[in-house]
């Protein structure tokens, strides 16, 4: 069985600090190119008959402003670099070599949604300019909101710009913060779709396709110390209404980020020992309720596997084992929950369909 990472984010370590969230010290500093990708996953060959096909590419969060298009410098700049990943023609250094150049089979970019479908228009017109053979595999775009103020996509010019992506076959990738932005930014991206497709034909309604489950509020606790019930009661009712829209997809990734971290890799004893699986099983058995609302109420034909890589790697252990724990968590599940078809599906074929890629 294929797997399809939809969630992963690629820069080569000469052009970090373009990062607008990359501080010094930062523990994702260094470089992350295909190279520390696949060191990431190799023992996936060894656990597991599952093959890891290839990726989507997720912008990272480049430094940008929308005042004038000198904002989308740094944006652009990262389309040259995912070109040198598909093209096979690395610069000295970055990570990556021409073995590498088919398993990016999909290209998410940043644009400046906010600006308006004029503004998106001429924002990819510089994209076709630049992206050469890389073209065809620009499946959609991502304009953060989740630490932007309320009301940011219900303006007419971000909704106007989600008509001109449906209209032209792009998908947009939503990314919302249920635990640190607050449960308002569901509801709001629930008004956006609503408004973005009111009155469209089903083939010009843009394909929502939302980052790491909402970033669900996975930590609180309550008086008695144990997990909070009301976080999850929240979440749970908005994810049944973001579900009722036909074209809006969900990524199982991310989770990493609003769990309790797991154990180092550099701990004693940790990695391939008894104390580590145990850890990835009860990890497993309490993010089901998480897992179990998404599958039921999307089902398992728009839901997906997606990595966060490697942002997973601050919460999830480190980049030599926290690829293997999400995998590990999600799969335990999947195989308890899933038949052998949709889990096909929830791998790799609803990726390749919420994006448009070649299956």
């Amino acid at each position: 069985m294929e797997i399809v990472d939809s969630h992963i984010h690629l820069y080569p370590g000469a052009e970090v600090e373009s990062l607008a969230w990359c501080t010094e010290g930062h523990p994702l500093q260094g470089q992350h190119s295909v190279e520390e990708y696949l060191e990431a996953t190799k023992d996936l060959r060894t656990v597991s008959p599952h093959k890891l096909r290839g990726f989507i590419s997720i912008e990272t969060d480049r430094k940008s402003h929308l005042e004038t298009e000198a904002g989308w410098d740094e944006p652009l700049r990262e389309l040259d670099w995912i070109r040198r990943v598909v093209d096979g023609r690395p610069r000295s250094g970055e990570g990556h070599t021409s073995q590498h150049a088919q398993m990016c089979l999909g290209v998410v970019l940043w644009a400046p949604l906010p600006s308006g479908a004029d503004a998106l228009q001429r924002y990819m017109n510089r994209v076709q300019d630049r992206a050469g053979n890389m073209l065809p595999l620009v499946k959609g775009f991502r304009y953060l909101v989740q630490d932007k103020p309320p009301g940011t996509m219900l303006t007419g010019t971000f909704i106007e710009s989600l008509r001109w992506m449906g209209r032209s076959g792009f998908a947009f990738d939503l990314g919302v913060d249920a635990r640190s932005g607050g449960i308002w930014q569901l509801k709001e991206a629930i008004e956006m779709i609503e408004t973005a497709h009111d009155g469209l034909p089903n083939d010009q309604k843009v394909r929502i396709v939302i980052n790491h489950m909402c970033k669900p509020d996975m930590r609180s606790r309550d008086h008695d110390g144990n997990l909070a019930t009301e976080p999850f009661t929240a979440w749970k009712t908005q994810m049944a209404r973001l579900a009722s829209f036909s074209h809006v997809y969900m990524k199982v990734s991310g989770a990493f980020s609003e769990m309790d971290p797991l154990p180092s890799e550099g701990e004693q004893g940790y990695w391939g020992s008894e104390v580590r699986d145990d850890l990835v099983r009860r990890t497993r058995n309490w993010s089901g309720q998480w897992l179990g609302e998404l599958l039921t109420v999307f089902g398992p034909r728009r839901t997906m596997f997606g990595s966060d890589w490697p942002m997973c790697n601050a919460g999830g252990g480190g980049n030599r084992v926290s690829w293997m724990n999400w995998w590990s968590m999600v799969d335990g599940f999947v195989k308890d929950n899933l038949t052998e078809e949709d889990q096909a599906g929830f791998w790799s074929d609803n990726a390749l369909k919420a994006y448009g890629c070649a299956r």
